[in-house]
C-alpha cells in the first residue's frame, strides 16, 4: 500500500466511537502512514458545543490548506450527522480524497427522519467512500440511490490492552450492567433482577448523563443492598471488572452494534441481551450468550439460576471469546481496512 498523509477527525476519549477511533488511528500509523488529527471530544470539553464546531471547522480548513493530507477520514455518529459531515464537505471543497465512518444503526432509514436521511444521502456529494458496521445498513443506503464505494467494517477492539489472564467463567460469582445508564437500556430491570437474586452481587458500570435517570437510579440502588454503582471505567480498569463477571446482563430496548458486547464475550463473560439492532450478529443464542427480553424480568432470573452453576457456560464463555477474536479485532479488520484506503 502506498503510505499516505491522513487527516483524522473524532474524539479520541469515552465510549465506542472513540474506541475504534483509536483504532483506526493506531491502524494507519502502525502501516507507516503519517498522520494528524483533530480531537473534536476533547475541543466540546473546553468551550460549548457551537464553538467547539466552528473552531474545528477553522481548524481543519487551514489543516487541509497548509498540512495538504491525502485524505480525511472522519468517524461520524447517525445523530448529528449533518454537522459533524461538514468537515467532509470543506475537504471535498479543498480537493481531498474523504472517507466517513458512520457508526449508525441497522435500520438506519427506519431510525431517521425523512430529512435526516436525504441528507446523509446527499452527502455522496463530497464523500468518497463510506464504511458502515453492518450489511443492513450499507443495504438501505445502496437501494435508495448511494452510488460511491461501501464497505462493512464491524465495531472492533484490540486485544493488546485486555488482561493476558483471568478466571474461567465457573470460578466468577459477579453479575455486572455495562454502558450508558438510562432506562432505554433497561438498568431499572438489572436493578429489579437484583432484588430477586439477593445472594448474587450486581454490579453497575456507566456513566448517568440525565438528571432524571440519576435521580430515580440513586434513589432505587439505596434499596438494593447487594447492587452497587462504580460510575465510567475505561481501559484496564473495566476490562478487570469484565474478567470478574460472569454473565453482562443487558436488556437493552436500543437498534445498535454495542461495543459492549464484544469486549464482555473477548473476556470470557456471558451476555444475557436482548436481541434488536446487530445483537444478533455479535451473539447467538445458546452458542455465545443468550437472548433475553427486557420485559421479562422473571425468565431473566430464571435463566441465570438456571446456567450460574451448569458446568457448560464454560463452553459458551469459551466460544465467546473464539468468536470475538476471529471476528471483532483488529487483527480481524486491519488487512480490509487498509485495502479501503
Amino acid at each position: 500500500m502506498k503510505k499516505k498523509k491522513i487527516l483524522f477527525i473524532g474524539g479520541t476519549t469515552g465510549g465506542g466511537v472513540a474506541t475504534i477511533n483509536n483504532e483506526v488511528i493506531r491502524i494507519f500509523r502502525k502501516a507507516g502512514n503519517e498522520y494528524a488529527l483533530i480531537d473534536t471530544e476533547k475541543m466540546k470539553s473546553k468551550v460549548p458545543t457551537p464553538i467547539a464546531y466552528i473552531i474545528c471547522y477553522m481548524i481543519a480548513f487551514f489543516e487541509i490548506l497548509i498540512g495538504k493530507p491525502d485524505l480525511v477520514y472522519l468517524q461520524l455518529a447517525q445523530s448529528g450527522y449533518t454537522h459533524q459531515a461538514f468537515f467532509l464537505a470543506i475537504a471535498g471543497f479543498l480537493g481531498k480524497e474523504t472517507i466517513a465512518h458512520l457508526h449508525a444503526k441497522s435500520d438506519l432509514k427506519g431510525a431517521t427522519t425523512e430529512k435526516q436521511f436525504d441528507a446523509i444521502l446527499s452527502s455522496r456529494k463530497y464523500i468518497d467512500k463510506m464504511i458502515l458496521l453492518t450489511k443492513p445498513c450499507m443495504d438501505a443506503l445502496i437501494q435508495n440511490g448511494w452510488d460511491k464505494p461501501a464497505y462493512v467494517i464491524p465495531n472492533f477492539i484490540s486485544t493488546d490492552s485486555l488482561p493476558m489472564r483471568y478466571k474461567t467463567v465457573t470460578q466468577r460469582d459477579k453479575m455486572l450492567y455495562l454502558g450508558r445508564m438510562n432506562w432505554e437500556k433497561g438498568i431499572y430491570e438489572v436493578l429489579e433482577i437484583a432484588r430477586r437474586l439477593k445472594d448474587e452481587q450486581f454490579l453497575f458500570v456507566g456513566n448517568i448523563d440525565n438528571e432524571e435517570d440519576r435521580k430515580r437510579f440513586t434513589e432505587e440502588l439505596e434499596s438494593v443492598e447487594n447492587a452497587c454503582w462504580l460510575g465510567p471505567m475505561y481501559g484496564d480498569e473495566k476490562y478487570n471488572i469484565i474478567a470478574d463477571s460472569k454473565f453482562l446482563i443487558f436488556p437493552t430496548r436500543r437498534d445498535e452494534f454495542p461495543m459492549t458486547l464484544i469486549e464482555s464475550t473477548i473476556l470470557g463473560c456471558v451476555p444475557l441481551v436482548t436481541d434488536t439492532g446487530s445483537v444478533g450478529e455479535i451473539i447467538k443464542d445458546g452458542f455465545n450468550g443468550f437472548y433475553i427480553s427486557p420485559d421479562d424480568v422473571a425468565g431473566i432470573v430464571e435463566k441465570i439460576v438456571r446456567w450460574k452453576d451448569d458446568p457448560g457456560l464454560q463452553e459458551i464463555s469459551d466460544n465467546g471469546i473464539r468468536f470475538a477474536k476471529d471476528n471483532f479485532t483488529t487483527g480481524a479488520v486491519e488487512k480490509k481496512l487498509l485495502e479501503i484506503v
